[in-house]
């Protein structure tokens, strides 16, 4: 990866074009692993859980089709948040709903410094990273929301004897 000045907010055409021309190239330093691509951060997050929805996340040519159809008959539709039926889709291809995607805690145009900084990635499913958006509140939202129902379960299987 040519070294650049990451010092200024860049657009959202800018920010694609750094990140696409860097996907087969090394630039993600893996503690365990060394320098990696963003390509082989996914691939190795494949068929681990993802960390909102819990969801086993997948990896690799045979979750994704350049047909629409095709993406419907093998259940890659869902309902976004909006109740909207939505397919994942990235160029001419469709995708599952729970493909690894690499999601930046940190926004990519805020602080595009830190676009390729291993401790600012984190892999989560595609469906789950289209909720997130920009929401930099997401993580504590999903965590409160976790916390709310893991309360609630609690008490319906040990209720208030003293009610």
């Amino acid at each position: 990866m040519i070294k650049q000045r990451l010092d200024t907010l860049y657009d959202a055409s800018e920010i694609k074009n750094i990140w696409e021309r860097n996907q087969r190239l090394p630039c993600i330093k893996d503690p365990k692993e060394g320098l990696i691509t963003p390509h082989m951060y996914r691939a190795n997050k494949g068929s681990k859980p993802c960390p909102y929805c819990g969801q086993k996340m997948v990896h690799g040519r045979q979750y994704s089709t350049q047909s629409k159809e095709e993406a419907k008959k093998r259940g890659y539709e869902y309902k976004t948040v909006d109740g909207k039926l939505y397919i994942n889709q990235a160029g001419s291809s469709y995708y599952h709903q729970h493909y690894v995607t690499i999601d930046h805690k940190l926004n990519k145009a805020r602080f595009p410094e830190k676009m390729f900084d291993y401790d600012n990635l984190e892999a989560i499913c595609w469906r789950c990273n289209n909720q997130k958006s920009d929401n930099l509140m997401f993580e504590l939202e999903h965590k409160l929301e976790h916390l709310r129902s893991l309360k609630e379960s609690v008490f319906k299987r040990y209720p208030n004897p003293h009610k």
